[in-house]
């Protein structure tokens, strides 16, 4: 089909000498593009992911332009998980134990300082793009597999949120970028070119269990991408790399399978109640415009090999807007540009055609429109990483930020959101700090360093804030329909039972629909359970009954 293009072309357009140098000029891509692998190539990607994962950690925490207390549900599940408790056994970690795993990693390595949450995403990154790199560099040239690596770990690292402008910087919801990120391992090892291996399928099988332990909803798009090569050697790999994985994470959750099960349960029935078929065609249509050139290079490469590439895109689209639909993200189709690569990579078997005189090769004209689909994604997390770079080294007035008054939150800097929504007033800039700094100091005043502390709030700052012992069960996030609804939650005596304190905001940081929820699910057996003990502008305190 790219050929018949080409000589169609051909006979529209004169053909001067000059123009026939200049389409063999542009073939040279092609010969650059299909260059394997070597000890150089190896040695820039090396250099490259290095290069990354240390402007991430350098970034720290960003300059939070939007909210900014969803920081603090990474923080909470990390400090949980330093200070001895299991996600699922002693909490619900409301997305998966691997999130506070991996906090509490970039916690240990800053010292407790904020800035954990840039060396967790950098060590994350790293994995990722050393992972997607070794994927590839047997199976592709040395362009493509660098170019995959590097997106998958922009994907992972890039601290703003997916289907907001990259200058919209913020942690918030990074979960869903490592997700992508993981993914996208998973298409790039199912759909790559060659035949099939041993170490990929149990690769696929890892990664799956991850995602599993990180949000579910990942794991199900991941597993429906690897049964599309369902050969039977490959089953066996695949299940044998899932069952190590998920071996070795019930071996650290004490195989407390009943407990992963009651959160994986919960999880559903409150994310199954939020999500109807409305949600599911909004995110098939809002993609629509992402998919066409997508959609031409895939036809272009079928017409030319086989019907691979296109069941590719369908799988990998189709996996896109049900995370979409699943996801609190307004837009984003991240792994489109992965799969532009790998389809550019398929379409290889045109390489040895020569195009007409005048005219670009078939394969260059699929290296470019490849290209075109790739560059959007790239430009866009690239450019978040460049700018949260140069901000981390700016020191803003103060006129412009608030600071959280806690020494290791001293690098979060969050800056007024005056164009969002109300929520997004009150879950950022200084609305969110006094919200905070008022409840740490009233806690300080009322409550000793030891007593635990819960938030009837969507995320609970104040035990990382105040670096205080976490009170057992509760969890991260309380978001209706994500991680509860009116039917589907958890008991008060497992939230906040164990607690010492409980807080209750007089202006919650969390949205209206959360917030009513929050307050007519719990509010009435916090008061029958707890007194009054003091309250401030912006909190009342309720101690244990039988606290001094």
């Amino acid at each position: 089909m790219a050929h018949a293009l080409a000589r169609a072309a051909s006979r529209l357009v004169s053909t001067p000498g000059g123009e026939e140098q200049r389409a063999r000029r542009i073939d040279r891509l092609t010969e650059v593009w299909s260059k394997p692998a070597s000890p150089l190539t190896d040695v820039c990607a090396a250099v490259l992911i290095l290069a990354l994962s240390a402007a991430t950690a350098a970034i720290g925490s960003v300059h939070t332009r939007i909210f900014g207390h969803d920081i603090f549900l990474v923080f909470d599940a990390g400090w949980r998980v330093l200070n001895g408790q299991r996600p699922d056994v002693d909490f619900s970690p409301s997305m998966g134990p691997l999130l506070g795993l991996l906090s509490a990693a970039g916690l240990k390595l800053a010292h407790n300082s904020a800035n954990g949450v840039g060396y967790m995403s950098a060590l994350v990154g790293a994995i990722i793009g050393g992972w997607a790199y070794a994927l590839s560099r047997r199976r592709m040239p040395a362009i493509p597999a660098i170019l995959s690596a590097a997106l998958l770990m922009l994907i992972a690292v890039a601290p703003f949120p997916i289907g907001w402008p990259p200058n919209t910087l913020s942690h918030a919801m990074l979960y869903n970028r490592y997700g992508y990120a993981l993914v996208g391992l998973v298409v790039l090892e199912c759909f790559r070119p060659g035949g099939q291996s041993k170490l990929g399928g149990i690769s696929t099988g890892i990664i799956s269990v991850a995602l599993l332990f990180l949000k579910p909803s990942y794991c199900l798009v991941a597993l429906c991408i690897a049964i599309a090569r369902p050969a039977r050697r490959r089953i066996v790999w695949t299940l044998a790399g899932f069952l190590a994985g998920g071996l070795a994470m019930m071996a650290y959750l004490r195989f407390d399978f009943l407990a992963v099960w009651n959160d994986l349960h919960l999880m559903s029935q409150a994310r199954g109640s939020g999500l109807s078929l409305w949600n599911i065609r909004w995110s098939f249509a809002r993609g629509f415009a992402e998919l066409l050139p997508l959609a031409l290079l895939a036809l272009l490469v079928s017409i030319t090999t086989t019907l691979r590439p296109l069941i590719a895109t369908a799988l990998v689209f189709t996996g896109g807007a049900l995370l979409l639909a699943t996801n609190a993200q307004p837009s984003g189709y991240p792994l489109n540009a992965l799969l532009a690569i790998l389809l550019v990579e398929h379409g290889r078997a045109v390489e040895s055609q020569t195009g007409s005189t005048g005219f670009p090769r078939p394969h260059t004209i699929l290296v470019l429109l490849g290209l075109i689909c790739y560059a959007p994604a790239f430009f866009s997390n690239a450019s978040g990483v460049v700018y949260a770079f140069i901000e981390a080294t700016n020191n803003p007035p103060e006129s412009e930020i608030a600071r959280f008054r806690a020494p290791h939150l001293a690098k979060l800097l969050l800056y007024d959101t005056p164009d969002g929504t109300e929520a997004d007033r009150r879950s950022n800039g200084r609305t969110y700090v006094d919200y905070v700094n008022d409840g740490a100091a009233l806690l300080k005043k009322f409550s000793t360093p030891r007593d635990t502390v819960f938030t009837l709030d969507m995320v609970n700052p104040f035990p990382y804030a105040l670096l205080r012992p976490p009170a057992r069960g509760g969890s991260p996030a309380l978001a209706f329909n994500h991680t509860f609804n009116d039917r589907h939650k958890p008991s008060p005596a497992w939230l906040f039972g164990s607690a010492d304190i409980v807080m209750v905001p007089k202006h919650p940081a969390s949205s209206e629909p959360d917030a009513r929820a929050l307050f007519r699910n719990y509010l009435p057996s916090i008061q029958s359970g707890f007194r009054l003990r003091a309250e401030s502008d912006w909190w009342w305190l309720y101690a244990a009954v039988n606290a001094p």
